[in-house]
């Protein structure tokens, strides 16, 4: 019996009251843009393509992963998530009315299922426009059950992947980037925490997190692919330098750790 709990978390267009620039503009706004269909559009598009092909393509299923969406999503595009997640047992659809934003997703995290007895969560992050690398859930149980001995269990520690690639929808002529961050990404981050604490990853802003948590992050291997297009709410701009990976290892890498080629990713962009 495990230790702990791996959980994620996808937001699809949940409208937070708070947490994001738009949700400053007011509830009425806030559904008109994330539930304009152009725009969801391409939201499904990015989402089925990225997002929830990296989670289906997980090496370590042992896992469970929320979608949360607000009950107003429209029925057309709730069926069609629905039909989408329909065969995926990791996955759960979690159905939240507006809420300040924290307190949205620690509801979305407690109705998901735990491992009886477990003494920590370890919860993870997902943009439903990225993906993660296929070793992310493994690699974060190996480094929790490597890490745990090592420190005092009652205290949270966030664990993060640093290097990745950029897929910039707005510029055909460099698509795709690799690059190391100098502050921790959301794409695929975790926080390690005692059941107890019932504190989760969102519990502060991911590129802050080795402010208020011990963080251990990690450059081996290229374990993300963030999203750069029209509809990013926050800034999608690097904090550290770019890669020097030959085009050739990009795309092996693409295939067999994200389970998409370049001629998938520039379909994106038509």
């Amino acid at each position: 019996m495990s230790e702990f709990t791996i959980k994620g978390l996808v937001r699809f267009s949940y409208p937070a009251q708070s947490g994001f620039r738009l949700s400053t503009s007011g509830q009425e706004q806030v559904h008109k843009v994330l539930y304009d269909p152009a725009r969801l559009e391409r939201r499904f598009a990015l989402f089925e393509m990225l997002c929830l092909r990296s989670l289906a393509m997980q090496r370590d299923t042992d896992f469970k992963v929320g979608i949360l969406v607000g009950e107003t999503l429209p029925n057309v595009a709730r069926k069609r998530l629905t039909d989408m997640l329909d065969g995926f047992k990791n996955a759960q659809l979690v159905t939240l009315p507006p809420m300040e934003h924290y307190q949205a997703v620690a509801t979305a995290f407690q109705e998901l299922p735990d491992v009886p007895d477990a003494k920590h969560t370890v919860t993870f992050r997902l943009d439903d426009d990225d993906a993660m690398h296929a070793e992310t859930v493994g690699r974060l149980r190996h480094l929790t059950h490597t890490l745990l001995p090592l420190r005092n269990r009652k205290e949270p520690f966030a664990i993060a992947f640093n290097r990745g690639f950029y897929f910039d929808l707005t510029n055909p002529a460099k698509m795709i980037t690799e690059c190391y961050e100098k502050t921790p990404l959301g794409v695929g981050m975790a926080l390690v925490a005692p059941v107890s604490s019932r504190q989760n990853v969102f519990r502060r802003n991911h590129r802050a997190a080795a402010q208020h948590f011990n963080c251990y992050t990690e450059i081996a291997k290229p374990m993300f692919i963030r999203t750069v297009h029209q509809d990013n709410d926050s800034s999608a701009e690097t904090t550290g330098h770019n890669g020097r990976m030959p085009q050739a290892k990009v795309e092996r890498t693409l295939r067999n750790n994200f389970g998409v080629d370049i001629d998938m990713l520039k379909g994106l962009m038509e």
